[in-house]
């Protein structure tokens, strides 16, 4: 089965059933936790909620839930939950289902011919034609992202991560996350993609691994120019780049720097995010090694300048949630992103790991001092224990998950917010 094969597979039905499997076990994991023996049976999806219905023999244990409020809107993330008994006595839990994002990866995918090698797809722009990132391409080799608080910076930078792994053999192409930690973040979109088997290493959180890993790549670079090879391609994503630089600047632009100039040349590529596109450290130099901007709603004019080098290009103007500018040179592309939200992503680990070996790289790169994923790790897939609830799909075409606020599903990172 080829990849386009693979993914036209995923339609919404399958995807939402998916999302309400994984829904059911979250609450009951709720459930667990605080004691109360009470199992999602079954329920109805509609087109503006979501009908849970539970099996109890606890009335007092029923009682009990309307304590759990919180923690269920926590791990469902959604802004609202309601208990109570329908017309036959029994108690279920009704949730409302969010808006469908304009414009979800799944759906776009399987419309696509196929891709070429190491090349990520964005979104549509505003003739409805597809937009994509050709890293091989000599205009598009590396690639400065950036975007206000909201503006749908991250979630582009994991659309371009996961669209990457769906397309991409492992021993074709490799990812290097860096997410450095920043005050009062709480949602680490960026996480779960430490299960793609094409991740080089864990999702690096500290700056001083992140400073690590990019030192790293410098000498691989200098590896691969020697020996004049450049497979497999690597694409390292780091957002929130100034938390690097802030930690030891020096260090860090050197090491940008010298990526930025010669890294393409032996197949290393790099995807910088950030909400300070005005910052003094993007020096000149850099910005012309950047020839690809991708930019959501920033926060002024001076900002919009700086990050398209386009006069009048309005970026502050932008309406955050993915609508974004793609700039080269002095031709810009309005376009909305690609999103894929927490339970499409599992679903496309899942895949992801149950279509592909693991298989073995010539030149593995060493990431010794952030640690290896090893290759005998395996992704955490749900399987209940009990057969899966009838579910009553109302709608034809559903909505789809989407919140960019929405914490980390507990079974793809327990230790995650």
């Amino acid at each position: 089965m080829s990849e386009k094969e693979t993914w036209q597979k995923m339609d919404k039905e399958e995807r939402l059933r998916h999302q309400l499997e994984v829904q059911s076990r979250q609450i009951e994991r709720v459930f667990s936790t605080h004691q109360v023996a009470a199992r999602v049976a079954g329920g109805q999806v509609e087109t503006q909620s979501i009908r849970f219905d539970l099996q109890s023999h606890l009335e007092s244990g029923i009682h009990r839930l309307r304590g759990l409020k919180q923690d269920l809107l926590s791990v469902l993330g959604v802004t609202d939950v309601s208990l109570a008994k329908d017309e036959q006595g029994q108690w279920r839990l009704d949730i409302v289902r969010p808006h469908e994002p304009p414009v979800a990866l799944l759906d776009l995918l399987p419309l696509l011919p196929e891709l070429p090698e190491s090349t990520a797809v964005l979104g549509i722009d505003e003739d409805g034609s597809p937009l994509l990132l050709p890293f091989a391409d000599p205009n598009m080799t590396h690639v400065l992202v950036a975007g206000t608080t909201d503006s749908g910076k991250t979630s582009l930078l994991r659309t371009i991560a996961v669209s990457l792994a769906m397309t991409n053999r492992q021993s074709k192409l490799q990812l290097l996350v860096i997410d450095p930690d920043r005050p009062g973040k709480q949602n680490r979109q960026l996480a779960p993609l430490m299960f793609l088997p094409h991740l080089l290493s864990q999702v690096i959180p500290e700056p001083e691994e992140g400073l690590s890993a990019l030192q790293i790549l410098v000498d691989e670079m200098h590896h691969r120019l020697k020996h004049e090879t450049v497979r497999p391609t690597i694409v390292s994503l780091i957002d929130n780049v100034e938390a690097l630089v802030a930690f030891a600047a020096d260090d860090v632009l050197a090491s940008l720097a010298a990526l930025l100039q010669r890294g393409a040349e032996a197949g290393i590529h790099l995807v910088l995010g950030t909400s300070q596109p005005a910052a003094d450290w993007l020096s000149s130099v850099m910005r012309t090694n950047l020839p690809l901007r991708l930019v959501g709603q920033v926060q002024d004019e001076a900002d919009s300048l700086a990050a398209t080098a386009v006069p009048a290009a309005e970026a502050e103007m932008l309406l955050g949630q993915g609508d974004f500018l793609a700039v080269i040179d002095d031709t810009q592309v309005h376009f909305q992103a690609a999103f894929i939200g927490n339970y499409d992503l599992h679903l496309t680990l899942a895949t992801i790991h149950r279509n592909r070996p693991r298989p073995l790289l010539a030149q593995p790169l060493q990431l010794n001092l952030v640690g290896e994923v090893k290759p005998e790790e395996e992704p955490i897939v749900w399987q209940r224990q009990q057969e899966p609830p009838p579910w009553d799909v109302v709608d034809e075409e559903p909505d789809e998950e989407r919140s960019d606020d929405n914490e980390l599903m507990d079974d793809i990172a327990e230790d995650e917010d």
